[in-house]
């Protein structure tokens, strides 16, 4: 395993702002199946967001969603580092879609009618 992925590290030891790509999974049953519903899955671009005050838990973006890790549980995601990715950068994919969806008044009815009267 450690012949063919030389420089994989895990997931947990990556700095606020590094960006990876998930190589494998290390883990089973249950456990496994909630990461790769996450979207961890083998090739799959992950940024670090922030560590919370002691470094647990820590936020993750992967594929445009903000996931939220233990460190236990990210120490079984192994990743490569790479440049970062595009659907993770700062501001998110849809920042300006939301500031507009607000300033036009799109949104749930009950909303806009609590608004204007």
């Amino acid at each position: 395993m450690t012949s063919k992925t030389p420089c994989a590290v895990p997931l947990a030891s990556l700095a606020p702002g590094d960006a990876a790509r998930i190589v494998t999974l290390n883990g089973k049953g249950g456990f496994r199946r909630r990461l790769l519903d996450l979207g961890f899955i083998a090739g799959a671009p992950v940024r670090v967001i922030k560590h919370a005050p002691l470094s647990n838990p820590i936020e993750y973006c992967i594929g445009g969603a903000h996931v939220t890790l233990r460190k236990e549980e990210a120490e079984h995601i192994l990743v490569q580092q790479v440049a970062v990715p595009e659907c993770c950068r700062e501001g998110g994919a849809d920042a300006g879609r939301r500031r507009h969806r607000k300033r036009h008044g799109w949104g749930p009815r009950w909303l806009q009618r609590k608004a204007s009267g």
